[in-house]
């Protein structure tokens, strides 16, 4: 999960339409949930190469393609944060339907987070829960108060954090899988949010775990083993071996910045620290390597590149 900047200009034509707008009072007005529309909040329509959503193309301007929660490539879902119909921790809530339509609930989410015995209706909170929407004084819906980052529903200060609210680096961290199979992701704050959000979604599943480490760390790996060959082989020497580890470490920062690559919190949180590093990438290398890359680490670091 990385923090996210999403423009309300980037909201689709249909979605900020008067229509819509009518469409959604009708909802509000009569409470009746059959009427929530897909073919609003997805907006799908044809290609040569398959079936494409509107509404997708927007959000993945602000999402580089990736999933919200477990920031991964792929075909997501238009995923509603505050569910639509229904929750499962209060059984007679009818979920949040005035918000079907609202830009700030909508996010996107790979099928595995979102439905695969993840998230699904799941919205636990911590203070009070909104019953229903919002009106103005002439009884149209308070689409002001409809924002996520806004009170009423800020102040529920739901577990599931919200990527466009909620900052990254104040919830999680990154740890080793104990049984070697990848990097597992670990909440940290006080109030449990971080770890409820990894347990909504599953973000230590197996095939994440592993895809941390391969997307992340693989390359590095292979680099510094490259250059461990060429060492040995006599075809580079020490002076070079390090003047090249330096750029393999250049590297693996200059790829913070790429908003667009998978993990971009868990890239940036190996960078943050020397202890981060060794903890996460050093367990990775060739041991004989471990103490020189370290070394290493922290030379490129006192050269202000980093932190």
């Amino acid at each position: 999960m990385r923090y996210v900047i999403k423009r309300d200009e980037d909201k689709t034509v249909r979605l900020a339409s008067e229509a819509t707008l009518a469409a959604l009072t009708l909802i509000v007005n009569t409470r009746n949930l059959t009427l929530i529309s897909d073919a609003v909040y997805r907006e799908t329509y044809n290609t040569p190469d398959g079936r494409r959503s509107r509404v997708e193309d927007q959000l993945s301007i602000a999402y580089q393609y990736k999933c919200a929660y477990c920031e991964r490539l792929t075909k997501a879902d238009i995923e509603h944060y505050r569910p639509k119909k229904g929750i499962s921790e209060e059984a007679g809530h009818l979920g949040y339907y005035w918000l079907c339509y609202e830009w700030s609930n909508l996010i996107p989410s790979c099928i595995t987070c979102n439905r695969d015995g993840a998230k699904h209706n799941q919205f636990p909170i911590l203070g009070p829960r909104v019953a229903g929407p919002s009106f103005l004084t002439d009884g149209q819906l308070d689409l002001a108060l409809c924002r996520a980052h806004t009170a009423p529903l800020l102040d529920e200060m739901p577990y599931l954090l919200h990527p466009e609210i909620d900052h990254p680096e104040d919830f999680f961290e990154f740890v080793l899988d104990p049984n070697g199979e990848g990097i597992r992701i670990t909440g940290i704050d006080g109030q449990l949010r971080g770890q409820r959000t990894i347990e909504i979604c599953l973000l230590n599943r197996l095939e994440l775990r592993l895809d941390r480490a391969e997307s992340v760390i693989s390359n590095f790996k292979d680099g510094i083993h490259g250059l461990l060959v060429q060492l040995q082989a006599g075809e580079i020497d020490q002076l070079q071996f390090k003047a090249q580890l330096l750029q393999c470490i250049h590297l693996l920062h200059t790829l913070t910045l790429r908003e667009e690559k998978t993990h971009t919190y868990l890239r940036k949180y190996i960078v943050r620290t020397p202890q981060n590093f060794r903890d996460i990438v050093i367990p990775y290398l060739d041991p004989q390597a471990a103490d020189i890359v370290s070394e290493a680490f922290l030379l490129y670091q006192e050269r202000g590149v980093l932190g």
